[in-house]
């Protein structure tokens, strides 16, 4: 009997057990710091990337290299995705532009991206400088 209580008394192991029982928390943890390490820069790279446009078009007042400037500035990532761009004219040569994107979620499958890709736009109010 003495035997059997010494054996169930042993802790050898049990640091072991412990590892893999939290393990799964901190892989959960990992994926979820990644996801918003992506939609950080997501989020700035469309803020960037409205700034540069409205820049450009209001020095040019050209809709294509506004665009052009857009795409160039979002540039080629797999967190996020151009999808258009809007300029809206108001009085006194202010105008409005509008980019929307979508920001696929980094941890989905390839098959399921497009379902779940959250869709965003951000915008800015500028002056046209040249008439």
């Amino acid at each position: 009997m003495r035997k059997f209580l010494k054996k169930i008394k042993n802790e050898k192991g049990a640091l072991t057990f412990e590892f893999l029982g939290i393990l799964p928390f901190f892989f959960m943890f990992f994926l979820l710091l990644w996801q918003v390490v992506a939609s950080g820069y997501a989020i700035y790279t469309v803020k960037t990337a409205v700034n540069e446009g409205a820049k450009s078009y209001s020095a040019t007042k050209d809709v294509l290299e506004a665009e052009n400037t857009v795409k160039k500035a979002i540039g080629t990532s797999n967190v996020i995705t151009y999808d258009e761009m809007s300029i809206i004219p108001d009085v006194n040569g202010k105008f409005e532009l509008i980019v929307k994107v979508e920001h696929p979620l980094v941890f989905i499958p390839k098959q399921w991206k497009d379902e779940t890709a959250l869709t965003f736009d951000q915008s800015v109010v500028g002056q046209v400088l040249v008439e």
